[in-house]
């Protein structure tokens, strides 16, 4: 229950290191679900990812150490192969890969946006590995997305637009 709410909230915060803080706190639980369930690659994924997060908390984004995010790809690779259990494994692969160029981004609005790519496979890695919560999770974190989208990034726009609207006569 405590990974569901950290990882909810997430993206219903709009700063980076408090986005960055609740994806620790549910990256270190969703590994420990992940070994209990005998899922080796999505435990190792989950806890290379926290030290991600870690290391995203304290270091900007800039083009100048860009290599600090393609690092974290190729470690994703890697623990991948070395924790490989046939082609259900490159799941996992997928959705961190694209977690790790999400929040490498500055702006919640682009972290947001680019971490709705890596639910879907994550839910069908649940799915394969008989995590139930985690099927429920992923799919409700999609949705907790798509309303921080809409309470950060697209309210304004929308109330903006109405304001100009032109009346009817």
């Amino acid at each position: 229950m405590v990974a569901l709410f950290a990882n909810l909230s997430v993206f219903q915060t709009n700063t980076r290191k408090n986005m960055l803080l609740l994806g620790l706190c549910g990256c270190l639980l969703w590994a420990t679900h992940f070994y209990l369930l005998g899922a080796l690659t999505g435990a190792a994924v989950n806890l290379m990812a926290a030290g991600r997060f870690i290391v995203y908390f304290r270091v900007r984004p800039s083009k100048r150490n860009r290599w600090i995010m393609w690092s974290f790809i190729g470690l994703t690779a890697l623990v991948t192969a070395f924790t490989w259990a046939g082609i259900v494994s490159l799941l996992p692969f997928l959705g961190t890969a694209s977690g790790v160029i999400a929040f490498w981004q500055k702006n919640t609005k682009y972290i947001r946006r680019l971490a709705l790519t890596s639910s879907p496979p994550w839910i069908i890695y649940a799915f394969a590995v008989g995590s139930y919560p985690g099927i429920i999770t992923e799919s409700l974190l999609m949705g907790s997305n798509l309303i921080g989208q809409y309470r950060f990034d697209f309210r304004s726009v929308f109330r903006n637009k109405a304001l100009r609207a032109p009346k009817s006569a």
